[in-house]
């Protein structure tokens, strides 16, 4: 897409490459992450330890609330 734009506006033809070896990088780069994360997927850690036990908070009852 930026090769296209740079064309059209008639950029020099080193400032093309340079878009285009920066957008194949890019694009490697990403390749790269997201098989390095289907490879090793990461592992979800819970935020509490599994001995301790969730002590649900004790719910207060509100007053009736009068609207005029």
């Amino acid at each position: 897409m930026i090769i296209l734009i740079s064309i059209l506006i008639n950029l020099p033809f080193v400032v093309q490459i340079v878009f285009l070896l920066s957008g194949l990088t890019v694009s490697v780069y990403g390749v790269f992450l997201l098989v390095k994360m289907v490879i090793h997927p990461v592992e979800k850690v819970s935020i509490t330890p599994p001995d301790e036990k969730m002590a649900t908070p004790i719910k207060k009852k509100k007053g009736p609330s009068s609207t005029l």
